[in-house]
């Protein structure tokens, strides 16, 4: 292996190599079914039955993976009782991160290594997978499935100290909560050098996925504007995730606040995401986290974000905001005690409310997870968004097979019936449906009488509709759009802020990533 030379100093320069040079002693040792699931997972022929029959030949790993798959978190209607069935089900990524924190969560007490801390570090790492996910889902990044992978093994440095040099983990950590300037001189000062070169070359020791190796060996920068090439979305995305878990599970460490503002200032931008969407990709990450978690024996307690006896209250206000989001999920979800999530609702009091962390939002993306049809989901979908948010008129329109045709299917508001008679709009090309439907984003449109000026607009479907303004976005399921969402306040005067559409387009990427999921299950 060509390891990186120091870069001057030589106290203990020698760590690493003898980290390599004495393995297996100084290092946990993959087991060989372990070995064979990260070599079967990087291989695009490999198939769900491949990785099963490996993890069936492995009673504690086929476990894990079968209390994953029967987790609240996907939703089957019949017990996975197989692990080809599993394999399907959770995907590879999650398989291949799944088998290493389990192995070395097994070999802590070999190393001597501190269990608890172990735990907390690998619940970090796994919001940070969950997170890169759904970060991915939000912007419609193509490949979701390898964020997770990248984003939780980012910690790999982190992990390899925790078990291997208990000592000097806690040490950088102690420093990184204090006084972050100092971590990459006390690095240099402990290891001889910096932390992601020992992590890249551990990466390629074990032989985890090559993204995975270009994204440790430098520190990814925020771009200006959305990147085409797919590798700098990844590196965007998994240094958003990481540098977020650490933010929500560590509130209280130094310079955390100005941490998340950047996050928000620099990488939301580019990428067209709304500070109500990242608060909804929280919720999402840590539930799901949480639920993995559960399978490997980490205890729920580890994703509550930190606090300190004293009752400090975090000045930045969006961290405030996150780590009550994740309060509320948690509690929501059963995890956590009253008495637990006091302390949270206490300090926000002097704090104006938040539209994403109100009820409805977060009552809309629980539920929404729970739903195992799409027919259900979008009946739950059209009916919260006029029922919870103020909307005077919500409709739905399903694009119908094989007639080039948009037609109503549900709706609410005045004049209901005789909208749903008439909203029968042509697809024609260049049209407002046709446009809208090759969009990823949703619109604010000022008037569907305007729109209707290049075509589509029945004259009695516009009788009725009138030509208040409104929202519109698309629907997929997964890559193909089948459908649209309409949404307005009609005749009642109010007019529509950047909140409402904010929250509409929440629901609306809430909406699309459970339709790809249930594609998936079906």
């Amino acid at each position: 292996m060509n390891l990186a030379t120091s870069t001057g100093h030589t106290t203990p320069a020698s760590f690493l190599e003898s980290l390599l040079a004495e393995a297996p002693e100084t290092l946990p040792i993959l087991r060989e079914s372990c070995i064979q699931v990260l070599n079967l997972t990087q291989d695009k022929r490999s198939s769900a039955s491949d990785i099963g029959e490996i993890i069936m030949r492995d009673q504690a790993m086929m476990a894990n993976v079968i209390k994953i798959a029967n987790s609240p978190v996907y939703h089957t209607r019949t017990p996975v009782k197989t692990p080809t069935y599993a394999v399907a089900l959770i995907g590879f990524d999650v398989i291949r991160a799944m088998v290493v924190s389990a192995q070395l969560i097994e070999q802590a007490d070999t190393f001597g290594a501190n269990t608890v801390n172990l735990k907390h570090l690998l619940a970090r790492a796994l919001v940070a997978g969950t997170q890169a996910q759904e970060l991915g889902k939000a912007i419609n990044y193509g490949e979701a499935g390898s964020l997770f992978t990248n984003a939780m093994l980012y910690s790999l440095g982190d992990l390899i100290l925790t078990l291997c040099r208990p000592d000097v983990g806690e040490q950088l950590e102690a420093i990184r909560r204090e006084d972050p300037a100092k971590v990459s001189k006390a690095e240099l000062t402990l290891l001889g050098r910096p932390l992601h070169v020992i992590a890249a070359a551990m990466a390629k020791h074990w032989n985890l996925p090559e993204s995975l190796v270009q994204l440790l060996e430098k520190k990814p920068v925020w771009p200006k504007s959305r990147p085409e090439a797919d590798q700098r979305i990844m590196e965007s995305i998994v240094r958003a995730a990481n540098e977020l878990s650490y933010c929500l599970l560590n509130p209280l460490a130094a310079t955390q606040g100005e941490v998340l503002q950047s996050l928000i200032e620099q990488f939301l931008p580019p990428f067209g995401l709304s500070m109500i969407q990242l608060e909804h990709t929280v919720s999402q990450a840590f539930s799901q986290a949480s639920e993995i978690a559960s399978a490997i024996n980490i205890d729920r307690q580890h994703f509550l974000p930190a606090s300190d006896a004293d009752g400090t209250i975090l000045h930045n206000q969006h961290l405030h905001r996150l780590t009550q989001t994740i309060h509320q999920v948690l509690h929501s979800e059963g995890i956590l005690s009253e008495e637990t999530i006091q302390p949270a609702q206490e300090a926000s009091s002097s704090l104006p409310p938040s539209p994403a962390s109100d009820r409805p939002l977060l009552d809309f993306t629980i539920q929404a997870m729970k739903i195992s049809e799409p027919s259900s989901l979008l009946t739950f979908v059209t009916r919260t968004l006029y029922a919870s948010y103020g909307f005077e008129r919500v409709w739905l329109a399903l694009v119908v097979p094989g007639k080039d045709t948009l037609q109503a299917k549900i709706g609410y508001g005045p004049h209901a019936e005789t909208i749903q008679h008439t909203f029968h709009c042509p697809l024609s090309h260049g049209t407002f449906w046709d446009r809208l439907l090759h969009r990823f984003h949703p619109i604010q449109y000022s008037s569907l009488v305007k729109e209707g000026e290049s075509g589509g607009m029945p004259t009695a479907f516009l009788k009725y509709w009138g030509d208040p303004p409104g929202f519109a976005g698309t629907l997929y399921a997964p890559n193909r759009p089948i459908g649209v969402i309409l949404v307005d306040r009609g005749s009642t005067g109010h007019p529509l802020t950047d909140t409402d559409f904010a929250t509409f387009a929440m629901v609306l990427s809430q909406t699309n990533a459970n339709l790809a999921r249930l594609t998936q299950h079906h």
